[in-house]
C-alpha cells in the first residue's frame, strides 16, 4: 500500500537523520520542522491493520546518543502544556526538545524493526498506537517550539 510505503519511507529518513551527526543548528531545526509535519501528516493516512507482536525495542545507550545528537539544536527547554483543554490551570510545564525527537524516533523505530521483518500489519499498528499514546504529543509538542523558534 502507498500510504504504508510513504509513512514507512518518512520514518526511515527520520532515524536516519537522528542517527546522523550534527549540522548547523538552524539546518536541523528545518530538517526536524519538514520531517515532523510529514510524519505527523501521514500517520493519519496509515490503515487500521493490526498484528501482535512484541516490538524489538532500542537500548538505553542507543535513545541516549540520539538524544544527547539533539542537544545540538539552538534549544532544549520550552514550555510545554500537558493537557491544553484543562484551562482551570494555565500554567506551563517543560517540554524538552532532545527527549521529544529521541522518543519518537525510539517509536518509530520500533515500527520499522516490525516492517523490515515482514510484519507490515504490526508495524502499522505499532506506528499507529505508539502515536496515539506517546510519540504523537512528542512530535507535535517539539514541532509548535521548533516553528515558534524559526517565526
Amino acid at each position: 500500500m502507498k500510504q504504508i510505503d510513504a509513512f514507512r519511507d518518512t520514518a526511515t529518513a527520520f532515524c536516519k537523520w537522528a542517527e546522523s551527526a550534527p549540522v548547523a543548528p538552524a539546518d536541523d531545526v528545518d530538517t526536524a520542522i519538514k520531517m515532523l509535519s510529514k510524519l505527523l501528516a501521514l500517520v493519519h493516512e496509515l490503515p487500521e491493520l493490526f498484528d501482535e507482536e512484541d516490538t524489538p525495542g532500542a537500548t538505553h545507550e542507543e535513545w541516549l546518543t540520539v538524544y544527547k545528537r539533539f542537544g545540538s539544536l539552538p534549544f532544549n527547554y520550552y514550555a510545554s502544556y500537558s493537557e491544553p483543554h484543562d484551562t482551570a490551570d494555565p500554567s506551563p510545564g517543560t517540554g524538552d526538545m532532545a527527549d521529544d525527537l529521541a522518543d519518537t524516533w525510539r517509536d518509530l523505530k520500533g515500527g520499522l524493526a516490525l516492517y523490515q521483518k515482514g510484519n507490515y500489519a504490526a508495524a502499522v499498528w505499532e506506528w499507529r498506537e505508539s502515536f496515539s499514546v506517546h510519540w504523537g504529543r512528542h512530535a507535535s509538542g517539539a514541532l509548535h517550539a521548533l516553528q515558534c523558534w524559526r517565526s
